[in-house]
């Protein structure tokens, strides 16, 4: 009997293939979004911090200069932390995206390694099957011998 080859092999591999890219991907946007995280983070902390130090110098009194320049500043903060948030919010979109091809990668993978195993079991079946009939053959000539 000739040996076993699923005819559908090159279409598994490209799926694996894909699945693979996809894993990466995610991994890549994943990196992204966590440093997006920090630095979304380090501006709310950054915003904190001059909250603070501008309740600090509005206790010890000082010129009005000052404090509107504090208040530009932390105005400015907030912004770049609107923004990081903003950020943020677009990589968790995009991890969610990688999250959901590599869902749909895998399945795709599963289906045809469940084709794949399904022919494998036939092989191995209809290969039971034709050794069966050897045998047999075999066991009436012997017996034929005999005679």
């Amino acid at each position: 009997m000739k040996r076993f080859q699923f005819r559908a092999a090159k279409v598994l591999d490209l799926r694996r293939r894909e699945h693979d890219a996809a894993l990466a991907q995610l991994s890549r946007v994943q990196q992204l979004r966590d440093s997006a995280a920090a630095a979304a983070s380090a501006a709310d902390t950054a915003v904190e911090g001059a909250q603070r130090e501008y309740r600090d110098r509005l206790a010890e009194g000082g010129e009005a200069s000052t404090f509107e320049r504090h208040r530009n500043w932390i105005a400015g903060l907030h912004a770049g932390a609107e923004s990081c948030r903003r950020q943020l919010a677009v990589r968790q979109t995009e991890v969610e995206r990688a999250t959901a091809d590599v869902r749909r990668t895998h399945r795709q993978v599963l289906v045809i390694e469940k084709l794949r195993e399904r022919a494998w079991q036939a092989y191995q079946e209809e290969n039971r099957r034709l050794d069966a009939i050897a045998m047999d053959q075999l066991a009436v000539t012997q017996f034929a011998r005999r005679m």
